[in-house]
């Protein structure tokens, strides 16, 4: 938002809580290797949002071949989930038992359209309680840290949302769908990391005379009038203040709404503090190997490995490690902070991750581990709990009365938005304040499949009947 502000010729101040700009999206570098907060891709069906990326990034990204598998019970299946694997992987009872699960899933939505829900649910409907077990449970609620009988189907919807059993048997059967283009198996990726997006945008932001000020938390945001805002914040203990026509926040959205003045009503406050989220811990692992696996992401199912996603920077690109004789791993610990992971120290969760790695999923061995970083990372995913809805409403339906105030982003609107997702939302909103009549809140409501895109087919031609025109 601020990068589109200042091209426009817009005074901004961005204020950083962090000693760096990308939030989730950021890139660490430790002893030449560089480590980003989780993986990240850039895809979008949007192109011309792709063409502005492509410009912001010139000459520093690369193309990535998505190769994404799920570790289940001892065995690796691919991710999307083919139907091919599922057959070839599986003994007779266990398919048996999956399309049988299905059929009386569908029999039952067809009879009684029962409402949809819960995470649990919404996965049932979509691909039998069979398949669900298998690929979705034990993730889902590793990453959440509670049952998926207590998760909205809304992530679903939002995730998977038309994909289901019967698209996996049609594209085994008869190939891909015409007009329908798969988003998965290729994407763009900056060369350095995917911090550099970010990066990039404050380079503009301060080139265009505009400040970018990190290290800046802000502590309470005051409403005088219409238009008229004054944000505080701190520079080390001293707190000072800027004023502002317009505020446009991604901070978590409770701790947005707790600190405006004047406060909001009591209800409303209750609703914010309701709101959680999930954290994380990266643990960036160095190792004195070429390569662990082929994998962009490996998803861990297992309840008693503590991590539940790896990837290894070196598969994204050749410039994340310092030399072609190391690798590196990048190890994400969902938690919530006060939890038994989120209570471990750096030491124990690195030697944790490591003994998992080498003990349980055969990948190093002794001596291969030459160093580590351990990252905590707050506010990382927002939980979509069963209530969530209603507190949103009745929040953002507050937040209405302060005319200038502006949320935006993953967790500014509390929305599980993809990097893409967020930097549209910016974009569309800097639009709205140059006068455009705009919604950035639209962004990522859309109800097709998150990784497909439809492509317009060209018309077939008629043959020519003679004596016609």
């Amino acid at each position: 938002m601020a990068h589109q502000l200042s091209t426009n010729g817009v005074r901004v101040t961005v204020l950083e809580r962090n000693r760096y700009v990308g939030g989730l999206a950021a890139t660490f570098e430790y002893k030449g290797y560089k480590f980003d907060l989780g993986g990240h891709r850039w895809f979008t069906k949007n192109e011309d949002l792709n063409d502005w990326f492509r410009r912001l990034m010139e000459g520093e990204l690369v193309m990535v071949n998505r190769i994404s598998r799920i570790y289940h019970e001892g065995k690796y299946f691919s991710y999307p989930i083919s139907l091919k694997e599922i057959l070839t992987k599986c003994d007779p009872v266990t398919i048996a038992r999956i399309g049988a699960s299905f059929l009386w899933s569908s029999l039952k939505q067809a009879a009684t359209s029962p409402p949809i829900v819960t995470m649990e649910q919404a996965y049932t409907a979509q691909f039998g309680a069979m398949l669900y077990r298998m690929f979705f449970e034990q993730y889902s609620e590793k990453v959440w840290g509670m049952p998926c009988t207590r998760i909205s189907a809304d992530w679903v919807a939002q995730r998977s949302r038309g994909l289901s059993i019967w698209d996996l048997a049609r594209d085994a059967l008869l190939g891909p769908r015409k007009g329908v283009v798969s988003l998965v198996d290729e994407f763009m990726y900056p060369r350095d990391g995917y911090g550099r997006i970010s990066e990039r945008m404050a380079e503009d932001v301060r080139a265009a005379g505009n400040e970018v000020k990190l290290g800046s938390p802000v502590t309470r945001i005051a409403y005088h009038r219409p238009g008229q805002l004054e944000v505080f914040f701190l520079s080390g203990e001293t707190e000072h203040s800027v004023r502002a026509d317009n505020v446009v926040s991604t901070m978590p959205l409770g701790r947005l709404v707790l600190m405006l003045e004047p406060g909001c009503k009591p209800a409303v406050a209750d609703a914010a503090r309701s709101l959680t989220f999930r954290d994380l811990i990266t643990v960036n692992v160095i190792l004195g190997k070429d390569r662990v696996s082929e994998d962009t992401w490996l998803y861990i199912q297992d309840s008693d490995i503590i991590f539940g996603r790896m990837h290894e920077p070196k598969n994204w690109s050749r410039a994340m490690v310092r030399d072609d004789d190391h690798t590196s791993l990048v190890l994400e610990c969902f938690c919530s902070e006060g939890d038994d992971i989120w209570k471990m120290s750096d030491q124990e969760v690195g030697r944790r991750c490591i003994k998992d790695l080498s003990d349980k999923l055969d990948f190093i061995v002794d001596g291969e581990v030459e160093d580590m970083k351990v990252i905590r990372t707050r506010f990382a995913y927002p939980v979509y709990d069963l209530l969530y809805r209603e507190k949103l409403a009745l929040i953002q339906a507050n937040l209405q009365d302060y005319v200038g105030l502006h949320t935006v982003g993953r967790t500014g609107t509390f929305r599980y938005n993809n990097a893409d997702h967020s930097i549209e939302m910016g974009l569309i909103l800097a639009r709205k304040l140059l006068g455009e009549d705009v919604d950035h809140m639209l962004v990522n409501t859309e109800a097709e499949y998150h990784e497909e895109k439809r492509v317009d087919l060209p018309k077939p031609i008629r043959p020519q009947v003679p004596g016609r025109v």
